[in-house]
């Protein structure tokens, strides 16, 4: 019922970097065995990334021009109308959030997870600040949606450091909820339906004991977590947690403790590998399709390419919505694996 499908093409030319003898180029494709979106696994010689400068960034971005920070938050960040949460500002356990002056969707709200503007990004993970932020989040968006029945997508989502997207160096996680949900969240909750419908079985039940069995892309356990690395990736370092939970409003304290567990040993893998920049998107399901639908995230390490510092996203990703991976998931499992015992 779950097709892992690929198909391998070879093109050879002369290598400037072998003394002009034949090279052969493979590019593999490989289709999603939900959404079957494809991406692209780009077969070159690979050697570990050479590590970045990061502390420039402060100097670019400095604390005193920062909204997030402690001192700007009153004047320079935006408020909530008091009848939505009773406050202007929502403040608990430390994290300040307030709607995002950008509205990428009908409520919109930035959690500021860290008092300090520029924390190492080991640090913010072993306090625990991305946890804290996503279960302030997860209680604002449960009173959203008493109150609006017509939000039915909800995903929280994280940009951390310039190389992901980010404008502000500040760390913080975002929420988006609206009637409509993006393409690629739209895709997963109609596959998954459909893949229901058909089979009777849950896609996301059977995507774990398949990749259990296989033992090629799977990661490990935490609790009722459960980490692999997906079939056809969205970029060089993509790694996926399933939860056993069908909407991100049913997460409990013991699924956020092992969320930050397992967030933990993807940072210090990240960080081995001298990536400091990463997105991620936390996904739920929709009003109806809980039967059919897994709470899941997915983590995509970013960085800058040398020796200009570009994007590591092009017109692949952007216009052709085709994603590329020079490390196969199956590497990046077995190197994310040592940081799993």
């Amino acid at each position: 019922m779950i097709r892992f499908r690929k198909k391998i093409q070879r093109f050879t030319y002369l290598s400037p970097l072998y003394s002009f003898q034949p090279f052969e180029g493979v590019i593999e494709t490989r289709w999603d065995p939900l959404t079957n979106l494809t991406s692209r696994i780009i077969h070159f010689p690979k050697k570990k990334f050479e590590k970045q400068e990061v502390d420039i960034f402060p100097r670019l971005a400095p604390p005193e021009s920062c909204p997030f920070c402690p001192e700007n938050i009153e004047k320079m960040t935006s408020k909530f109308e008091k009848d939505l949460f009773g406050c202007e500002r929502v403040r608990e356990d430390g994290v300040t959030v307030i709607p995002n002056l950008l509205t990428f969707d009908k409520y919109c709200i930035v959690a500021i997870i860290s008092e300090k503007h520029f924390p190492d990004i080991l640090e913010i993970v072993e306090n625990g600040y991305i946890t804290k932020g996503i279960r302030v989040l997860v209680e604002l968006l449960r009173r959203i949606t008493t109150r609006d029945r017509q939000v039915k997508y909800m995903s929280i989502n994280c940009n951390y450091m310039p190389m992901s997207g980010s404008s502000v160096l500040h760390p913080h996680v975002q929420a988006i909820a609206g009637a409509t949900g993006t393409n690629y969240h739209r895709l997963m909750v109609e596959k998954s339906k459909s893949f229901f419908r058909t089979h009777g079985k849950v896609f996301w039940e059977l995507l774990k004991e398949c990749e259990s069995e296989k033992m090629e892309r799977f990661v490990g356990t935490i609790g009722k977590t459960f980490w692999y690395t997906p079939y056809a990736p969205k970029g060089n370092m993509d790694i996926g947690c399933i939860f056993s939970k069908s909407s991100i409003l049913d997460l409990d304290e013991t699924d956020l403790c092992d969320l930050e567990t397992g967030l933990k040993r993807v940072i210090k893998y990240f960080v081995s590998e001298n990536i400091f920049g990463y997105n991620f998107s936390l996904f739920s399901s929709v009003p109806g399709n809980e039967k059919s639908f897994r709470v899941n995230l997915r983590i995509l390490g970013r960085r800058f390419l040398p020796p200009v510092g570009a994007s590591d996203t092009n017109y692949f990703h952007t216009i052709h919505l085709e994603t590329t991976a020079v490390f196969t998931p199956e590497e990046v499992a077995e190197g994310l694996r040592k940081y799993w015992n």
